[in-house]
């Protein structure tokens, strides 16, 4: 989320409030953190200790973590691990971030009335586009993500 300011003049005390707006940019797209390195760490290990972590999730967790920029699609990712269809990526991608996101406290934004969009736990939606449901929407791995990955060695 941007955070835009808006001043506005307290006749009686002349102070300035500042106030925050969502602008117009996708909020799939919104960069800041949401955990710290030590947090993901925390909450991939309590995430494995809870429900585990399946081999292929492992496996996509690496391949993103690995992939240049960090960025892979749902159909990228069904491909390297031999999945049916983009969507039964998307569905062990959004089961094992909405497992971590509850490990973290973390909300992830949802669409009107649509479904919650888990992956954005794990991930930020490249090039502002809207996740159209397609398997093309490019992920990129939350950096805090990609550093406790590395500092585990688990990719």
């Amino acid at each position: 989320m941007t955070i835009m300011t808006k001043q506005t003049a307290d006749v009686d005390s002349g102070a300035t409030a500042v106030s925050a707006m969502r602008s117009p940019v996708n909020d799939y797209t919104d960069a800041g953190p949401i955990a710290t390195t030590e947090e993901f760490k925390a909450a991939l290990l309590a995430t494995r200790d809870w429900i585990g972590i399946s081999p292929t999730q492992l496996q996509m967790l690496q391949a993103q973590c690995r992939a240049p920029d960090a960025t892979i699609t749902a159909a990228q990712l069904a491909d390297q691990l031999r999945f049916k269809n983009f969507a039964a990526a998307r569905l062990q991608y959004g089961t094992l971030a909405r497992a971590v996101a509850e490990k973290l406290g973390y909300a992830p934004p949802q669409k009107g009335k649509g479904a919650v969009r888990w992956w954005f736990a794990l991930s930020i939606g490249q090039d502002g586009h809207d996740d159209a449901g397609d398997g093309q929407l490019k992920w990129t791995m939350r950096p805090e993500l990609v550093a406790a990955l590395r500092a585990m060695k688990w990719a």
